[in-house]
C-alpha cells in the first residue's frame, strides 16, 4: 500500500506526501519510538526509548497486529507523521481493542490535515482486518479525534497526560 497525498503547507506550497507501512519503511523504526517516547514514554516511569524501539520493530509488519503506517515527505523521503493499529494500547481499559494510538505529526507540519489522512488510512487497515469498532484514548488532542468522528465513552485523571485527563473514545468503522 502506499496512497499518495499531497498538502498545502503554511507557505502555500503544494507539499506531497506517501503513506506507507513501516514495514516498507524499516529504518524509521527509531524516529517512530524516538517520537512514542519523547511524547509520551518520558512521563512513565516503566517506559524507555529501548522498550519503545522494540516494540515498533514489531509495528513493521502489514498482515497482523501492532502495524504503523508513516507519513513520508516525497520531497525529502523523510518521515514525518505515524499512526499505528496496536491490541492494546492501555492497562486502564484492558477489555477493549483493537485501538488507533501513536498519532503524530512532526510538529512543523501539523494544521494541514496529515494527522487526518494518517488516522483513515488505520482505520481502513482496521476494516481489512474485520474490525467493526475501534478505540483510541487522548488527552490534549481530544477536540482533533472528535472532529474525527469519534465518540466519548469514559474519561479518567491522570497525572501523566498534559490536559490532566485521558478520554476513552471509540469510532464504529
Amino acid at each position: 500500500m502506499v496512497m499518495h497525498w499531497e498538502c498545502i503547507d503554511f507557505g502555500g506550497a503544494a507539499m506531497p506526501y506517501d503513506v506507507v507501512y513501516l514495514a516498507d519503511r524499516p529504518d524509521c523504526v527509531d524516529a517512530c519510538a524516538a517520537w512514542a517516547y519523547g511524547r509520551w514514554g518520558v512521563q512513565k516511569p516503566d517506559s524507555s526509548l529501548e522498550k519503545a524501539r522494540a516494540y515498533f520493530a514489531q509495528c513493521c509488519q502489514k498482515d497482523d497486529l501492532p502495524l504503523t503506517l508513516l507519513a513520508i515527505n516525497k520531497d525529502t523521503n523523510f518521515p514525518i507523521g505515524m499512526v499505528s493499529l496496536w491490541p492494546r494500547d492501555d492497562e486502564g481499559w484492558p477489555d477493549k481493542t483493537p485501538w488507533v494510538a501513536a498519532v503524530y505529526t512532526l510538529y512543523r507540519y501539523r494544521g494541514l490535515g496529515i494527522a487526518k489522512k494518517l488516522v483513515e488510512s488505520i482505520l481502513q487497515e482496521a476494516k481489512r482486518f474485520g474490525v467493526d469498532i475501534i478505540y483510541l484514548q487522548a488527552g490534549s488532542a481530544a477536540e482533533m479525534y472528535r472532529k474525527f468522528g469519534f465518540r466519548e465513552i469514559d474519561r479518567r485523571d491522570t497525572n501523566t497526560a498534559a490536559a490532566g485527563h485521558e478520554i476513552l473514545f471509540c469510532k464504529d468503522i
